[in-house]
């Protein structure tokens, strides 16, 4: 699995485009992408080293991220890419995770199949298909 981005929970995404550029250096990577899915708004941006990084702000308390943010929790997921997101879930579901969504069409990845696993750390990882 290759990693493709971290995934940060942030209250808003304009204040936090503004402390990344200015702390961080980070750069915006992409639009702003509505997910009605998930009730988020997403934004992509990366360093200078090339990680990228997914800024997920939810749009109302039915978003999942937004119980995260109550719990003051903001690292959020890692993302790897994988050739056969099926055949790679049943591999992890062997292996200590518990899928908690998907596959599904994910509308940040141009309708690419993604999933959420979490295991008994409490890491949460989601997959998007190649």
């Amino acid at each position: 699995m290759k990693l493709h981005h971290i995934g940060i929970a942030v209250k808003s995404i304009k204040v936090s485009i503004s402390h990344y550029v200015g702390s961080l250096g980070w750069k915006i990577k992409s639009k702003l992408i509505y997910d009605p899915i998930q009730h988020v708004n997403i934004v992509f941006m990366g360093d200078e080293n090339n990680v990228l990084y997914e800024l997920i702000e939810p749009i109302d308390n039915t978003s999942p991220i937004y119980n995260l943010l109550k719990k003051r929790i903001s690292l959020y997921h890692f993302c790897y890419e994988v050739n056969d997101i099926i055949t790679k879930i049943e591999e992890l579901t062997k292996n200590d995770f518990l899928l908690i969504t998907g596959p599904v069409e994910a509308v940040a990845f141009n309708g690419k199949r993604i999933a959420f696993l979490i295991n008994h750390d409490n890491l949460t990882i989601e997959l998007v298909e190649k």
